[in-house]
């Protein structure tokens, strides 16, 4: 036997670029590397400190410190970063930017020589420091646009001059072409990159997927008091008319109409929301703060209902929020504040019911309808949730998609 053949074979060497990886809610990323390298990939994660949904790094953390860690096979380096979730445009600008600055420093003395370099574009300055491996190792690129950008910093109430906005439609054009394969976690993202310029043979559509289901009973258990309950379980954020839902609970609860809301997650509007509650005395919600996905997607399956709403926005009627696959996995009657693509899934399971999303109003009488629903028809109605997810989300045929992009 020559040297050449006891040597084992080379393995596939894969760099990922993402501003969140677990213990965040950013289940995708940690998914990916991970089913990369349980194929044999060898695989290594640059990212930061973590401090997503509220902006605050987690107890324990030195962020200024950079820690390398291993986790089920891969290696994940962690680099200081400069957190802001205000609406600041200029420190959330700087937030941003001080990702691409600091990996694109250290990235080229910790990551190696991949044959393939994944960012996980959101925002839209993470895949900056892929470009050194791209232009000097010949590395493929591959992002996945999980939002539009720069859409999503206008959407999160930030507004910036006009000239500026122009220059990051831009940079926006121009980061995306430099991608071997762009993955659009919709298909309204995929055709405003295809009207930029990018090459349709570059675009892919891969949904996201939900992370923690299990294999619980999907049958309504309206919780201790026997009350039906309605479960919001999402960020609290200037993207979500949460207001919406505490308004429409204190309208039901005027009119006497007996119906529970639980708010699980946590966001930069948190206190605002408490605040709402607290002076208008609106003793039908409850917030359980940031839990597990489990605990939420459990909290969710069980419910009388589930809410899910984004504001209004050219954004929005072209996105796909990573929330409404989590609701169609939990299987509960569905009631939607969507606008565009989203609404018109949602419609499409036949087992959602729409509202105006900033309309307190409209969301009263989509539960009102729902809560009139005969038992067996609502029964009905999580089978078709269930069903359309199974048929269009599944985590493992998506999952799936991305393990064959790379060989081992």
């Amino acid at each position: 036997m020559t040297k050449a053949e006891k040597r084992p074979p080379r393995r596939s060497k894969i760099l990922v670029l993402s501003l969140h990886y677990k213990p965040e809610p950013n289940f995708i990323t940690a998914d990916v590397a991970e089913a990369w390298a349980a194929k044999g990939s060898k695989v290594t994660v640059i990212t930061v400190h973590p401090n997503y949904p509220t902006g605050k790094f987690y107890p324990g953390t030195n962020p200024w410190r950079i820690t390398r860690t291993v986790l089920n096979g891969v290696t994940i380096w962690r680099l200081p970063y400069y957190t802001d979730h205000s609406l600041s445009p200029v420190r959330r600008a700087l937030s941003y930017v001080s990702y691409a600055v600091v990996a694109g420093i250290l990235a080229p003395l910790i990551g190696g020589r991949p044959d393939t370099v994944w960012a996980y574009h959101g925002p839209f300055m993470t895949a900056l420091p892929a470009l050194f491996f791209k232009w000097i190792y010949g590395s493929r690129l591959i992002y996945t646009c999980a939002d539009l950008w720069p859409e999503s910093f206008v959407a999160s109430n930030l507004s910036l001059p006009r000239p500026a906005m122009r220059l990051l439609y831009a940079y926006s054009r121009w980061i995306n072409k430099q991608a071997d394969i762009l993955l659009c976690s919709t298909r309204g993202t995929a055709e405003r990159y295809e009207k930029d310029g990018v090459s349709a043979d570059k675009l892919q559509y891969v949904p996201v997927w939900v992370e923690g289901i299990s294999d619980i009973q999907l049958t309504e258990s309206a919780g201790t008091s026997g009350i039906p309950n309605i479960v919001y379980a999402g960020n609290l954020g200037a993207a979500q008319p949460v207001e919406c839902l505490v308004r429409a609970a204190s309208i039901l609860q005027k009119a006497g109409v007996e119906v529970i809301v639980d708010i699980f997650g946590s966001g930069n509007r948190e206190r605002e929301l408490r605040e709402i509650v607290e002076r208008d005395g609106v003793a039908n919600v409850h917030f359980h703060g940031r839990v597990s996905p489990q605990r939420a997607f459990e909290a969710s399956a069980r419910a009388t209902a589930q809410v899910v709403f984004l504001r209004p926005s050219p954004l929005f009627r072209m996105s796909v929020p990573s929330k409404l696959s989590f609701c169609f996995a939990a299987g509960t009657p569905l009631l939607y504040g969507l606008e565009g693509e989203s609404a018109r899934i949602a419609a499409e399971t036949g087992g959602a019911i729409p509202f105006v999303a900033e309309d307190p109003a409209s969301l009263v009488a989509a539960i009102r309808k729902l809560l009139a629903t005969p038992p067996p028809e609502r029964e009905a109605m999580r089978g078709r949730l269930r069903s359309y997810y199974e048929n269009n989300f599944a985590r493992e045929a998506l999952l799936d998609q991305y393990v064959r992009l790379v060989p081992p």
